[in-house]
């Protein structure tokens, strides 16, 4: 028996199904190719190179369409007195939708509906905005839609204005062909009933459509020769790497064999003879490859066609890294793609676990490979929103406790890679919200010590407990170090506001803080700060939080996280890091890395220790891409993605100084390497970076672009006497330059390298 999800799946294209899946009937499952987006697919990965933007989703006007609802199929016949110069549509469903104009799938959705997990919600529904102009033309003119029980639309063709009214039909049962076809004959189903009672209120989604592409399989597995089976079996579809995608067959004839589609889900499929095009109705993960078997065969079926469509956001790959060590190289590379393909309706933490939007901790990182790749803010942008809107709704205290701070500092890395000052303003009072409830959760010894829990800290061991949820004697000084730095970004935000009153509360609470810090954590004969003291909290245990145990812990989390938010005293920083790096390897994973590496390069040791950090990631060959985890997890994990955003930000060493690229940084850090080169996107314009080191000589090549300048700090940690010149003349180490190409050469005498970390 199907359950209710089944059903509504089976609904979404109108189609036979068993179980599951959804069995075509030969219309057209898409890729959709949307306007002025041209996919390129090949051993790179999938772009859109050429496909611009623009965020409208704000000017609509009121909505004049009705919501509908029936049997979930809907049709609509439009004429036309000429082909339309544009059609810009509104669309969404209170269940996933597809929707056709003429037969030809041109929209999928609603690509955000603005939910969360079960406990938190927005109160908003969004809609998707579409161009659908060239799908229409003179004449004759069917739009076929499927959705859940509700169902609204509104385009806007020319001077006509198309809604979904009353006078749209529904159909009486889900067993019809070739329904979206303009040639299908609707005129005995019955029409649409409007619905009237409130629902929540429509919220543009200011995201673009998804990007898709068919994905060519690199290889078939166990397919007869002839492609025929005149039995039971089965084959295996295998691609060049991990995707983010809707496996797809096409096959013909096999009346009445059911056919089962295994990629990281499975759907099932019951041929009717003919030519059919079967697809997953919802996006998967196929790592790399998805099973194709055929069960009670008793008519020849034929395997036409067997592929994946692949979906993201559109993204152009802007940003480029390569270096004299090939594997960090690749492994810039292989960190653009472990997140382009979490690149969804929002940041998905894996296409194999999709977890609603509950993670800003794993997005942030994702977010500056959005950046610093694709320069691609617009998913950052709405998730920022989104989250906001639900931390509200649960009082400011997210599944994850310590990821709300992760979701301010992707509100101020938005702010600061494209200088948008809009979004800060409408976040500011969900900001302070947030912060005013971390402060309710300091305890009597003046440091978070009262939080309802501590998770996510990392998925590591310590002191015997797993840290995704560890106990307050573990939990509390990683969780005050956040909590202080989101102190700093509040004041921030307060300071942009123009509210000083704030600015000055935040100061204070800063310096309580961080007193109380050093006070309870610092244990001088070890030089390390311990993760907590027992028995400090009146929280009482429950599932997320264990009791306490009289342990004293010294974890690299507390540590680290001193250093890079200045708890740390700043003269102790560097023997810190070098205390903890002392561990080999370093008891943190992929995700808690993003921070470790700030704090080194915080600290002045990037050159002696970043790269050497960054070999402990190691590539599945077969996929592609990375384990979740050093020696675990699914092989989609977006968090894994680090690699990128310090090849980009500290070997080349490109950082914004004023938000929006304004003014630039251009630091590089030579680490181990000989030369690395690259280009950092930004919003006036690509920032280029080259540099080589030779005998005794190092050049350094950066292009500033137009209405930008950069202040450059020479890298010349390896002279003894540096002599620099900056375009030909003499020059200091840190030198301001204007837009355009300049070229530094530094000479003399190299130091010894010995004592050097290898």
């Amino acid at each position: 028996m199907k359950t209710a999800h089944e059903r509504m799946m089976a609904a979404i294209l109108g189609i036979s199904v068993t179980g599951m899946g959804i069995a075509a009937a030969g219309e057209p499952n898409g890729p959709i190719e949307y306007p002025g987006m041209k996919t390129l697919v090949n051993g790179q990965g999938v772009q859109a190179p050429d496909y611009l933007f623009r965020n409208d989703g704000r000017k609509t006007e009121p909505w004049q369409a009705q919501w509908i609802t029936g049997s979930g199929w809907f049709r609509k016949e439009v004429t036309l007195d000429a082909a339309p110069a544009q059609v810009a549509a509104r669309v969404t469903s209170d269940a996933p939708y597809f929707l056709w104009v003429n037969g030809r799938l041109v929209s999928r959705g609603p690509v955000d509906q603005g939910r969360d997990y079960d406990g938190g919600a927005t109160h908003r529904w969004l809609y998707d905005c579409r161009d659908l102009t060239p799908y229409f033309h003179q004449g004759k003119n069917v739009i076929a839609a499927t959705g859940g029980g509700r169902f609204i639309f509104e385009a806007q063709a020319d001077k006509l204005l198309v809604t979904s009214d009353a006078t749209w039909r529904t159909a009486p049962s889900h067993d019809v062909k070739d329904w979206q076809s303009p040639d299908f004959d609707d005129a005995a189903w019955p029409a649409a009933r409007e619905v009237k009672e409130p629902w929540l209120p429509l919220v543009a989604s200011e995201i673009p459509p998804l990007m898709e592409a068919k994905y060519p399989a690199a290889r078939l597995e166990g397919l007869p020769a002839n492609k025929i089976f005149e039995k039971d079996g089965s084959f295996k579809v295998v691609f060049d790497r991990v995707l983010s995608g809707y496996p797809t067959l096409i096959v013909e004839g096999g009346k009445g064999a059911q056919v089962v589609i295994r990629a990281h889900r499975e759907q099932s499929f019951t041929l009717t003879g003919g030519k059919q095009s079967l697809q997953f109705a919802a996006m998967s993960e196929i790592a790399p490859s998805f099973t194709v078997e055929f069960k009670n065969v008793t008519e020849a079926v034929k395997v036409v066609d067997a592929g994946a469509i692949f979906t993201s956001q559109p993204v152009a790959y802007r940003g480029k890294f390569d270096c004299s060590d090939d594997n960090l190289t690749r492994l810039w590379q292989v960190s653009r793609w472990a997140v382009q393909i979490c690149l969804q309706t929002h940041h998905l933490d894996s296409p194999n676990h999709q977890e609603p939007i509950c993670d800003p901790g794993d997005y942030v990182i994702e977010a500056m490979v959005d950046y610093y790749a694709f320069a691609q803010p617009w998913l950052a942008r709405q998730d920022v929103r989104k989250f906001a809107w639900i931390l509200k709704d649960r009082n400011y205290h997210n599944f994850h406790t310590s990821y709300s701070i992760g979701w301010l500092q992707m509100l101020m890395d938005y702010y600061d890679y494209t200088g948008d000052k809009t979004l800060v303003d409408e976040m500011a009072p969900y900001v302070h919200e947030l912060l005013d409830t971390y402060t309710t959760w300091r305890g009597r010894n003046g440091i978070i010590s009262e939080a309802p829990n501590y998770m996510f800290m990392d998925w590591v061991d310590i002191g015997g407990f797993g840290c995704h949820h560890p106990p307050a004697v573990i939990g509390q000084g990683y969780l005050t170090a956040f909590y202080c730095h989101g102190l700093d970004m509040a004041s921030r935000v307060a300071a942009l506001q123009g509210d000083t009153a704030r600015v000055a509360k935040y100061a204070q609470l800063r310096k309580e803080t961080a007193v109380a810090f050093n006070r309870e954590l610092w244990v001088g004969e070890k030089g390390l700060y311990r993760d907590g003291k027992p028995f400090q909290t009146s929280v009482k245990p429950y599932q997320w939080m264990p009791a306490d145990k009289d342990i004293e812990t010294f974890s690299p989390h507390v540590n680290l996280l001193a250093v890079l938010y200045d708890l740390a005293p700043q003269d102790q920083q560097a023997a810190i890091v070098g205390k903890v790096l002392e561990a080999k390897p370093l008891n943190t994973q992929p995700w808690f890395m993003h921070w470790v590496f700030q704090a080194i390069d915080h600290a002045g040791l990037f050159d002696r220790f970043g790269v050497l950090q960054m070999r402990r990631w190691r590539i599945v060959p077969e996929t592609q891409s990375f384990r979740e985890m050093w020696n675990g997890g699914d092989l989609s994990h977006g968090w894994c993605s680090t690699p990128l955003v310090q090849m980009s930000s500290r070997v080349l060493g490109v950082t914004p100084t004023a938000p929006g690229f304004k003014t630039i940084a251009i630091r590089p850090t030579l680490c181990d390497l000989d030369w690395a080169k690259g280009s950092v996107p930004t919003p006036h314009g690509d920032v280029a970076v080259g540099w080589a080191m030779g005998t005794g000589k190092l050049t350094l090549e950066v292009t500033v672009p137009a209405g930008t300048e950069a202040d450059v700090i020479v890298p010349t940690s390896r002279f003894e006497q540096p002599v620099i010149e900056l375009d030909g003349r003499p020059a200091q180490a840190s030198a301001h330059v204007p837009a355009g190409r300049h070229s530094f050469v530094v000479t003399g005498k190299l130091k010894s390298l010995l004592g050097k970390e290898k």
